[in-house]
């Protein structure tokens, strides 16, 4: 029978063996995602998470269906590429969705835009089509058209 029983945090932290074969394996893990960042191309290589590596099965954590769809189609190269470089032992690749990889892609993406200003400016020309638009509009979207027209530069 296994020994489920919950352990105290600081008896888990002096053992010194765990707490090196946990760093090997982060170590391990670490240079596999750098491999497979290499050979996927951009948008993908940020929509995935390297989750665990077991018995010959990587497992991939992708943020939604799309971009499982579109890793399967890297498959074959991700396959022998991974064999190549650093796990002649791999035989196949598991894949599962976790939406949260593609929030947490967001929410830095949205960090770093928060430090840029993005300008629009709407032209005249644009203007001048709302304007004529507006003419013929509802009187509740010609206001609104008519707002719109005015921020033109």
């Amino acid at each position: 029978m296994r020994d489920n029983e919950p352990k105290v945090l600081n008896s888990l932290l002096l053992q010194e063996a765990l707490l090196s074969k946990i760093q090997e394996r982060i170590v391990a893990l670490s240079q596999l995602t750098k491999v497979i960042d290499e050979l996927l191309p951009s948008p993908l290589n940020k929509q995935y998470r390297v989750a665990n590596y077991r018995q010959g099965v990587l497992v991939l954590e992708v943020s939604s269906a799309s971009w499982l769809t579109r890793l399967r189609y890297e498959q074959s190269k991700l396959l022998s590429g991974i064999r190549k470089q650093i796990l002649p032992s791999l035989s196949s690749i598991q894949y599962k969705i976790n939406p949260d990889i593609s929030s947490k892609h967001s929410k830095m993406i949205n960090d770093t835009s928060k430090s840029v200003t993005i300008t629009r400016v709407l032209s005249f020309q644009s203007a001048t089509y709302l304007s004529a638009l507006a003419e013929s509009a509802p009187d509740k979207l010609k206001k609104q058209l008519i707002k719109l027209a005015n921020h033109a530069k």
